[in-house]
């Protein structure tokens, strides 16, 4: 019975798969292309449908190319791709639906020709950044220009700090240097816990490495010479987890933060965790609050293949030149025509938003409760106007430019030329070495257990599952790499 269960569910996937495709690859009428557009996004917002209808008028007169657009969460986005059913747009990145394992396996159309030839505009807008995208010399997908790098920052209430206390919040500190703000708010207010953290740990904890096997296997930004080693050998990391346990011990951190969900953090918390980029004003709306915040960035920018691949868009490989070139051309004018980006970005122009005087936009009570969109799942976000949180507090509207140029001026790059580990050469292990991470992990980033009690177990149970095995492999990949 089983046997035929799942027989049947083989042929009716296969069935959805080939109407799907030839659906859409034959879905040209009047000269207009229509494209399968499938978005990630963990919810639907309400008035989806006429925003896709207001950009497909746009985007209709300008390309003559229209989308039927999916937003899917992450488990109907990789079970399009494990499927092979049929779309023309997808989106990829490094952290969902793994960009370099789909074109590794050529999943995605190989564009190299087809966008210089076609988008010229497009290849131009992207610049350095195609480097993210090749595998082999060869493009397989076309990324998203938004923040490129990662910059961690403490979220500070400055009412207290500033204005209470006296206390001065730089632009720029270092980890350790919180420490001074959490010691002051805990003596004015012994029962309770001046730095919000919960389960899910910090946002960005470890983005000062350069991760090759989740957080066991890295590679420090800032080393000399780039050298892959496992989690005991970076000393700045367990640093950071003996801080986080000191303060746990001292009752700066909730007790029950490693069950916390971030949702039971108080808002009233006084010091919070973010991962975002200078100037970004989402933080800064005092009426989200209760208090007006101020950000000081410890870490960052830093820049490697992976923070550049945040978010992808991937052509399907069974797409026919006709729909591979509506598709570029479409990304091409989600890059150049701030106006159709916006209507993707923000909804309808006096429905959803409106424009400001100095540029920006800000969203209506409509927009944010009918169209609440993250950006960058479709397409470019430096080609969007900027959003103001509200009329008092404006954002600046040349944000990216700066943003940009800063990544020039003291960006820290990864020194490894977009090495990429190829993860099934030891699967076996990194499944193991993952499972056994995780037994620890939620506790060593909320501070509850002793990084110099916990580790050397951790350490024991590595190195007896193969640990040492898979980093050789790594290393000897990074050097083959690197001399190549």
């Amino acid at each position: 019975m089983k046997k035929k269960i799942i027989s049947l569910i083989f042929i009716v996937s296969l069935i959805i798969s080939v109407f799907s495709g030839c659906s859409s690859i034959g879905d040209e009428k009047d000269g207009i292309i229509r494209l399968r557009w499938v978005a990630y996004g963990a919810s639907v917002p309400d008035d989806i449908n006429k925003i896709v209808e207001a950009a497909n008028a746009y985007s209709k007169g300008k390309i003559g190319v229209v989308v039927d657009l999916e937003i899917q969460p992450t488990e109907m986005i990789n079970l399009i791709m494990a499927s092979g059913e049929y779309y023309d747009m997808i989106f990829t990145c490094e952290w969902l639906n793994s960009y370099d394992s789909a074109a590794s396996k050529k999943l995605f159309y190989d564009i190299t020709n087809l966008v210089e030839n076609e988008t010229p505009e497009l290849y131009g807008i992207i610049g350095d950044y195609w480097e993210c995208a090749k595998l082999d010399g060869r493009i397989y997908g076309v990324p998203t220009l938004k923040d490129m790098g990662t910059e961690m920052m403490f979220r500070f209430n400055s009412d207290y700090y500033e204005g209470q206390k006296g206390m001065e919040i730089p632009e720029y500190m270092t980890f350790e240097e919180l420490e001074p703000y959490l010691e002051a708010y805990k003596k004015d207010f012994p029962h309770k816990y001046p730095l919000g953290v919960s389960k899910g740990g910090i946002p960005g904890f470890v983005n000062f490495l350069e991760r090759i096997v989740g957080n066991l296997i890295t590679i420090p930004y800032k080393s000399e010479t780039p050298k892959a080693v496992p989690i005991w050998e970076c000393e700045e990391l367990i640093e950071r987890y003996r801080l986080l346990h000191k303060w746990y011990t001292l009752g700066y951190i909730h007790p029950d933060a490693s069950a916390l969900e971030s949702t039971a953090i108080e808002k009233d918390t006084p010091v919070k965790f973010g991962v975002a980029w200078r100037g970004y004003s989402g933080y800064s709306n005092p009426a989200d609050w209760g208090f007006n915040v101020k950000t000081s960035i410890y870490d960052g920018p830093y820049i490697s293949r992976a923070t550049e691949q945040g978010a992808m868009i991937g052509i399907c490989a069974g797409c026919d030149e006709t729909h591979a070139k509506a598709a570029l051309k479409y990304i091409e004018l989600l890059n150049t025509d701030r106006k159709f980006r916006d209507i993707l970005a923000y909804g309808i122009e006096g429905v959803h938003f409106e424009y400001l005087e100095n540029g920006t936009v800000l969203r209506t009570r409509e927009g944010i409760d009918r169209y609440q969109v993250s950006l960058y799942p479709f397409g470019s976000v430096v080609n969007a106007s900027v959003e103001s949180v509200s009329r008092d507090f404006l954002s600046d509207p040349d944000q990216w430019k700066k943003v940009y140029e800063g990544y020039k001026e003291y960006g820290i790059f990864s020194k490894t030329n977009g090495f990429v580990y190829d993860k099934t050469r030891k699967e076996d292990i990194i499944a193991t070495v993952n499972a056994i991470y995780s037994n620890y992990s939620t506790d060593l980033m909320t501070g509850t257990s002793d990084p110099d009690v916990v580790i050397p177990k951790m350490k024991e149970e590595l190195i007896a599952a193969g640990i040492y095995e898979l980093l050789d492999d790594v290393n000897s990949e990074l050097e083959k790499h690197l001399s190549s």
